[in-house]
C-alpha cells in the first residue's frame, strides 16, 4: 500500500504537504468555486468542463489562484478525483476540515484599458498573486528552427511558444527583434495602472527567445525601459530573458532591472543536448553558465536566479536516469549556483498537450517533496533563503521553495521586496 506523504516525511509540516499533493492531484468541483468567481475571484484560464449524465458539456468558471490559511498560495485545478475539495470557505479531505481557504481576487486595475481600448492580457500582462507578468513577445524562434533530424529546436517540454493569433495580436513578428512602439506604449500604460494596485510588487519580464544572446539584449531592453517608465521606483523589476553576456547584463540593469533570471532548465550536461536543443545549439550550457555568473557581478549576490524543470532527466528525449541519480544531479547543479550567488527554483515536470510526454512521464508528489526538502537544507545550510523578488508567498503557486523556508523559519534578507 502506498504510503501518504504525511506517513513519508512525518517532520514537514501538513500545510507544505496539503498544497504538494494539490499541485499533482487538483481538488473536487464543487458549487463553492463557481460563487467564488462571481464573488470576485481571478478566474482561471482553464475553466472546469462539467458534463451531465446526456454528455452535454458545461463550461464553468473557476478560481485561478487560491490561500490556504493564508500561508500558502496554490494554483486551482479541477480533479474530481481528488480527495481534496473546497466548501463553506475551508478546505476538506475525507469529511475533515484541513484548514480555511480564500481566493485571490481580482484587482480593480485589471478593468484598465489602454488607449486604443486593450485590457492588460491582449496587451501581454498578467497578475500572479502579487507579481505582474510582462510578455509581449510569447513567440519563440527555437520553435521555428530546425536542425538536421529535428522537426523543432523547442524545448521539449515546452509547448507555449508557438507563433500564433496571440503573438500576432501582441504585434510581434516572427524574425523580427524589436517589437513595435504601439506594443511599448501599451505595456508602459498597463504598468502604469497596476501601479494604483496595493497588491502588485514586483515585475518578472519574459518572453519568447530569439536566437542569439546578442539579439535577446536588443529585444528586452526596450521592454525593460517602458516597464520602468510605467512604474518608476514604485515595483522590483525582474528581467528573465534567455541567458546573456555580461555585457548584456550590464545594458538590463542600465535600462532598470534590479534582477535577473535566466532560466538554464536543466543541470545534467547530456539532458541539456536532449531536451533544450535550441539553448544548446545557440548558446551553449558554458556560456549560459557564464552568463549566469556575469550577471551576478553586474545585479549582486542574490539578484540573479534560474529556474528548472525537475524530472527532465528521467526519459526520453533525456538519456535517462532514476529518480535518486536525478536528485543527485539537480543537488549538484544547486550547489553550485547557491555557492555563486545565484538562485535556483524546480517545478515539477508538467506534462502538456503538444509536447511528447505523457502523463505517466511526470514527476510524483513524493519525488518532488524529497527533492525539495534536499534542496531546502542546502539552502539552510548558507542561510540562503529564496529572494522575495524572484518569487514570494503571494506568487508561489506552483513551487514549495517559499513554503519550505517559511515552514523552517529560513528568512529572505530584508533587501528583497
Amino acid at each position: 500500500m502506498q504510503l501518504s506523504l504525511r506517513e513519508q516525511f512525518p517532520d514537514i509540516p501538513e500545510l507544505v504537504l496539503w498544497k504538494a499533493e494539490m499541485l499533482f492531484t487538483g481538488v473536487r468541483y464543487t458549487e463553492s468555486l463557481r460563487e467564488a468567481v462571481v464573488a470576485g475571484a481571478t478566474p482561471n484560464f482553464y475553466p472546469h468542463r462539467k458534463k451531465d449524465g446526456n454528455g452535454k458539456v458545461e463550461v464553468i468558471p473557476v478560481p485561478y489562484l487560491f490561500n490556504l490559511d493564508d500561508n500558502a498560495v496554490a494554483r486551482l485545478r479541477v480533479d474530481d478525483n481528488s480527495r481534496f475539495e473546497v466548501k463553506d470557505d475551508g478546505l476538506w479531505a475525507s469529511g475533515e476540515h484541513l484548514c480555511d481557504v480564500n481566493f485571490v481576487q481580482r484587482d480593480s486595475w485589471q478593468g484598465f484599458r489602454t488607449d486604443d481600448g486593450l485590457d492588460p492580457a491582449a496587451a501581454g500582462i498578467s497578475q500572479m498573486g502579487d507579481m505582474l507578468v510582462v510578455n509581449a513577445a510569447p513567440g519563440c524562434e527555437y520553435f521555428t528552427a530546425s536542425a538536421p533530424g529535428l522537426k523543432s529546436m523547442r524545448c521539449s517540454f515546452c509547448a507555449y511558444g508557438r507563433f500564433d493569433k496571440r503573438s500576432l495580436t501582441l504585434g510581434q513578428k516572427q524574425g523580427v527583434n524589436a517589437l513595435a512602439g504601439l506594443a511599448l506604449e501599451r505595456i508602459e500604460q498597463v504598468v502604469r495602472a497596476s501601479c494604483e494596485s496595493s497588491v502588485v510588487r514586483h515585475v518578472y519580464i519574459t518572453g519568447g527567445s530569439v536566437l542569439s544572446p546578442v539579439d535577446e539584449v536588443e529585444r528586452f531592453v526596450p521592454i525593460i525601459e517602458a516597464v520602468r517608465r510605467g512604474c518608476g521606483d514604485k515595483l522590483r523589476v525582474t528581467i528573465g530573458s534567455g541567458a546573456v553576456d555580461p555585457e548584456g547584463s550590464q545594458r538590463y540593469r542600465d535600462a532598470g532591472a534590479d534582477s535577473a533570471c535566466y532560466n538554464l532548465e536543466v543541470w545534467d550536461p547530456q539532458t541539456f543536448e536532449a531536451c533544450c536543443t535550441g539553448k544548446a545549439q545557440y548558446v551553449g550550457r558554458q556560456r549560459w553558465l557564464d552568463g549566469l555568473q556575469g550577471a551576478v557581478e553586474v545585479f549582486g549576490r542574490g539578484n540573479v536566479g534560474s529556474a528548472f524543470v525537475a524530472g527532465l532527466e528521467l526519459g526520453a528525449p533525456a538519456p535517462g536516469m532514476t529518480s535518486a541519480q536525478m536528485i543527485d544531479s539537480i543537488l549538484e547543479g544547486a550547489t553550485y549556483l547557491l555557492d555563486r550567488g545565484i538562485t535556483p527554483l524546480y517545478s515539477p515536470l508538467w506534462p502538456v498537450d503538444g509536447t511528447g510526454y505523457k502523463p505517466k512521464d511526470g514527476l510524483s508528489a513524493e519525488t518532488y517533496v524529497r527533492l525539495e526538502y534536499e534542496l531546502y537544507k542546502l539552502r539552510a545550510e548558507r542561510e540562503f533563503a529564496v529572494p522575495n523578488w524572484l518569487t514570494c508567498p503571494s506568487c508561489s503557486y506552483m513551487l514549495l521553495e517559499v513554503d519550505f523556508d517559511r515552514a523552517f523559519g529560513l528568512k529572505a534578507e530584508a533587501t528583497s521586496c
